[in-house]
């Protein structure tokens, strides 16, 4: 079975590749000093918040997730046409570009802005809880195309149903199965390129156009980011837990990736988002359109270093109690949840304001 895959265009994906190399740099100073409250930090503007953010962490996470997936479609191929010798490490081979995959999704998806939530791609490519009997339908369809996909409901699509398909009902060579999961990884792939084209785009825009934009597009970028924060500390840690808790521990809790053994480098991922786009990882400021500013930096450049001060202590905070967040410590889950659900609430009493932006109410706010 030839791997069905679209492929970019080779100017984009050298640009997209270039991005990708950033934001590896991005996230090697994962705990580099803050920008002092006392060192001089350039005025920035909605546009230059909004560049820097597309330019050094949309963009090149897009480029990443984009690249992981398009291996997908024939890593899934080549379980299909395995003999029963290699069937188990071709296997295990494709898991393993599932990971790839799903941890750079988790990383691009982390805060949700522009593309991913114009396209609703976390619908298409990461709905969950996945829906088995779905899945069992949709193979019996036999989909062959892009075309055809397009009538598989979401629930049997993406991230997750793939991963019931690589460990909860192993694929095997030759089967329905298979063949259906290749066409999920092709439908995973065909997203994963749109959204990197949109993102190169947004980075490529020049200072000053649509710059009337870029203030309704800060607001976003700062709600999506307090929703994101709740997202995953409700969504995504205590819910799971307390329903697991309530079930009296008759039953597994149900967290994402729970099959994939991934839970724990999802909420990384995540958590790395958020981090990244909260405080500076820095011990200088970038120049306008020479980095990422992100909010606390973006703060200083406003002259309000006390609610800067604030965010990056409670960022810092938030950091060290997620380092100690994982399914198997329920106590590092509910400390991690007291440090995000904090960190929101700053958010929400000083950051937003000293921002001039109005927090709404959101999908990703916990009951």
């Amino acid at each position: 079975m030839k791997p069905i895959a679209t492929k970019l265009k080779p100017s984009l994906r050298k640009v997209l590749l270039a991005f990708a190399g950033a934001a590896l740099l991005a996230g090697s100073a994962a705990h580099a000093q803050t920008v002092a409250s006392n060192v001089a930090v350039p005025f920035y503007t909605a546009g230059d918040f909004m560049r820097g953010a597309y330019r050094f962490w949309y963009a090149p996470q897009a480029a990443a997730f984009a690249e992981q997936a398009a291996g997908l479609p024939s890593a899934i191929s080549a379980v299909c046409d395995a003999t029963a010798d290699a069937a188990t490490p071709k296997l295990e081979q494709a898991r393993e570009r599932w990971k790839a995959t799903a941890i750079s999704w988790d990383r691009l998806s982390g805060v949700q802005v522009g593309p991913l939530v114009q396209r609703r791609s976390t619908r298409q490519i990461d709905f969950t809880p996945t829906r088995p009997e779905l899945i069992k339908r949709a193979i019996q369809t036999a989909p062959q195309d892009a075309t055809a996909m397009e009538s598989i409901g979401t629930p049997a699509k993406g991230l997750p149903a793939l991963e019931w398909l690589l460990w909860t009902q192993a694929i095997a060579p030759a089967t329905p199965a298979c063949r259906y999961a290749v066409q999920v990884a092709a439908d995973i792939q065909r997203e994963a390129d749109a959204l990197a084209k949109a993102f190169a785009e947004l980075a490529a825009r020049p200072p000053g156009e649509a710059e009337q934009t870029q203030g309704p597009a800060m607001s976003e970028l700062v709600n999506q980011w307090a929703g994101a924060l709740e997202r995953l500390r409700w969504a995504e840690m205590e819910k799971p837990r307390l329903a697991g808790s309530a079930q009296g521990g008759r039953n597994a809790v149900a967290y994402a990736r729970s099959a994939s053994g991934q839970t724990a480098a999802r909420w990384a991922a995540q958590w790395q988002a958020l981090r990244t786009l909260g405080a500076s990882q820095a011990a200088e400021a970038p120049r306008p359109g020479t980095g990422l500013a992100p909010i606390e930096t973006y703060l200083r450049g406003l002259g309000r270093n006390e609610p800067a001060d604030l965010l990056a202590q409670s960022v810092g905070k938030a950091d060290k109690a997620l380092q100690n967040a994982s399914p198997a410590n329920r106590a590092g889950i509910t400390a991690a949840g007291r440090s995000l659900a904090d960190l929101k609430k700053l958010t929400e009493a000083e950051i937003a304001p000293a921002l001039e932006v109005s927090i709404g109410f959101s999908d990703a706010d916990g009951d």
